[in-house]
């Protein structure tokens, strides 16, 4: 007894509750009997749509077997198919239709099993009544109403054992009245039919417990379930209770967060404004020396012109005038490279650079903004020094520096002095003049800028490199040009220091590292242009540009075709894919830019060499540009030597690329 218990219970692994059934009915019992009438309600609803496959089936077979009547008795042919579509097709038909109605939870398990009895006991009367070949064959389709009965139509195993049984035994004692059929076939039609219920009780059995015991697992996971939603609403309970002590205890510093967010979106508005504000500032300090120097530029340029054109029977003297118009023309160049610098932000460029150029300059451009009552001084000694700098930069430290000198010295007047020397610091000699602590041993350009005016008092001297820190009056100052000026200097590697004395003027020290090297003049690098044979076609929509590029190419080897219209340089590369080494281009073309002139070449011939050049680099991204396969984007106005070299380098990098093949 005690292993049967063991055999048919489950134990949870709490051990509060293990699934019992009883062993020969399934039924559940003890501590799980009230499990009993919601298994059998999900049991047949799970079941209904095996059961109505199972009777369409049912109905189709035993109409199908008609046909086995009139061939193995055709005397007796319409007795057994009153019995066939008189009595078992209808009854099953109805079953069919009881299983849609809203009754079938109550009648149905009953309505099956008697429609298995049904079934089987009209064969068995199909076998008294026919003749002996039908008493010899017909038990077949008594085994095929077992098979429906224990496994296709999910049968309870009580009421399909005991069906079965009842079929067999009702079978077993027809065969054996029945006169003419021999004592070997009725043994082995009983041995079969018998075998067949034992097998179907055995299937129909396990079928029913795995059932059974599967609504077992899913109504325990259903408690553990629902016991865990308890414990979570409880859980949930609690933290709702301790959120809401939280959210009193926090309401005042909520508020503060709040208050705090505010004023860090405003500060951040105010940084913006301030920003623009320093910017605008420094370009109304620019505008005056623009100006003036551009003039001035404009100037040597035209006159340079006109004496080259009066001296050319002196080829010496023409070619020293026209060098002065070249450096003039540089001096435009890079003059208005500074304005598009401080009208957006661009990209630092940094190269070998003569600083003490970059100061002349800003100090040309300078003086006419300063008030006449300050005295300037220039000891620039540095002249062939160079550092690794941006020029536009350097040029806005120059600016800032000397634009704080000349406020402290209004009022009363006073000296601006601004000087460039080298500086070499060793830290480990002994008697090394006194430096900033921060610099390290080696070599450096050291830029001053000294004012007379009335200096910073000591505790100001910690605050003075902060952002938006001024002590000019409201309006005369943004507090951002000593930021700028130290994150410039920062940037190339340097370090900025100030000195003060209060009434006596104040000393401003910007230290960069000086590299060894030289800056190649613009004016002599003409002698260095790189010259080819290769075929170019220049791509420009100002006649003028396009002529004089060509006649510039040309002096240099080129076999130039110059065009005014991208379309119809479109339209050239078509005719002729091979025709052209490599394509100069412009960027901003009426009708079809550069870029687009680019891709469309580019997909007729990927290997295409391409150069692009723009006078507007905000309207310009030269990584993407890049990345559709030109070779090199140049900014105007574009230099003969600058031109040249970037030609040289695309035929060089295409010569060093591997053969393709087809």
């Amino acid at each position: 007894m005690a292993i049967l218990k063991a055999l048919f219970s489950s134990v949870r692994p709490d051990g509060d509750l293990r699934m019992v059934v009883h062993p020969l009915t399934l039924t559940f019992t003890g501590e799980c009997t009230a499990l009993e009438k919601p298994f059998l309600e999900d049991y047949l609803r799970r079941s209904l749509p095996q059961i109505r496959v199972a009777l369409v089936l049912g109905i189709f077979f035993y109409a199908a077997f008609g046909i086995l009547d009139a061939i193995v008795a055709p005397q007796l042919k319409y007795h057994l198919w009153w019995v066939r579509f008189a009595v078992v097709c209808p009854t099953l038909g109805v079953i069919f239709l009881l299983s849609y109605t809203r009754h079938n939870v109550r009648y149905l398990p009953a309505s099956i099993m008697a429609a298995g009895l049904i079934a089987g006991l009209a064969i068995v009367y199909m076998t008294v009544i026919g003749n002996a070949l039908i008493a010899g064959t017909y038990y077949a389709g008594l085994m095929l109403v077992l098979m429906f009965a224990y496994s296709f139509v999910w049968a309870r195993f009580v009421w399909s054992t005991l069906c079965g049984w009842i079929m067999v035994v009702v079978y077993i004692a027809a065969a054996t009245h029945k006169s003419g059929l021999p004592m070997e076939i009725l043994a082995t039609n009983a041995f079969f039919c018998v075998s067949a219920n034992l097998i179907g009780m055995a299937i129909c059995y396990s079928f029913e417990y795995y059932n059974r015991r599967d609504f077992f697992m899913r109504r325990l996971l259903s408690e553990q379930h629902q016991k865990v939603k308890v414990a979570r609403n409880a859980l949930e309970e609690r933290v709702s209770e301790r959120t809401l002590l939280l959210a009193r205890a926090n309401e005042d510093l909520r508020r503060e967060i709040e208050a705090h967010q505010r004023l860090s979106w405003e500060k951040q508005v105010l940084e913006s404004q301030l920003r623009q504000a320093q910017k605008m500032e420094a370009i109304g300090t620019l505008a005056g020396g623009i100006a003036h120097d551009f003039n001035n530029i404009l100037a040597a340029i035209m006159g340079h012109s006109e004496l080259a054109l009066m001296q050319m029977t002196d080829d010496e003297e023409a070619e020293v005038s026209l060098a002065e118009v070249i450096k003039a023309s540089y001096r435009a160049k890079d003059l208005v490279g500074q304005i598009l610098s401080f009208s957006r932000q661009s990209e630092s460029e940094l190269k070998p650079l003569k600083i003490s150029l970059v100061i002349k300059e800003a100090m040309r451009l300078i003086k006419a903004t300063l008030p006449a009552t300050l005295t300037i001084e220039q000891h620039i000694q540095a002249t062939q020094s160079i550092a690794v700098a941006d020029a536009t930069q350097i040029h806005q430290i120059v600016i800032n520096l000397c634009t704080n000198a000349s406020h402290a010295m209004e009022d009363h007047g006073g000296t601006l002095v601004v000087s460039l020397k080298d500086v070499d610091v060793e830290r480990h000699r002994i008697g090394e003049p006194a430096h900033p602590s921060q610099l390290e041993s080696g070599k450096y350009i050291c830029l001053t800028v000294s004012d007379t005016g009335y200096g910073i008092p000591e505790h100001l001297m910690d605050r003075i490199f902060d952002p938006y820190f001024t002590t000019k009056a409201k309006g005369m100052g943004t507090g951002l040009g000593l930021a700028v000026v130290r994150g410039i200097v920062l940037n190339h590697g340097g370090i900025i220091d100030v000195k003060s004395t209060p009434g006596v003027g104040t000393s401003f020290m910007v230290y960069l590292p000086r590299v060894e090297g030289r800056q190649i003049s613009e004016i002599h690098q003409l002698q260095l242009l790189s010259q080819g044979n290769e075929r170019i076609l220049l791509v420009d929509d100002e006649e003028g540009l396009a002529e004089l590029g060509a006649k510039l190419l040309t002096a240099l080897g080129y076999r130039v075709t110059a065009m005014t219209s991208p379309e119809t340089a479109l339209a050239a590369v078509r005719d002729q894919v091979g025709g052209f080494d490599l394509i100069i281009t412009d960027m901003i073309m009426p009708k079809m830019s550069g870029e687009a002139l680019a891709r469309e070449v580019l997909a007729l011939r990927p290997d295409m060499p391409i150069i692009i050049y723009t006078g507007f680099t905000d309207m310009v991204s030269a990584e993407r540009i890049m990345q559709l396969g030109v070779k090199a984007v140049l900014r105007k106005p574009i230099t003969i030597y600058s031109l040249s070299q970037a030609i040289r380098k695309v035929f060089m990098e295409r010569s060093d690329a591997p053969p393709q093949t087809d």
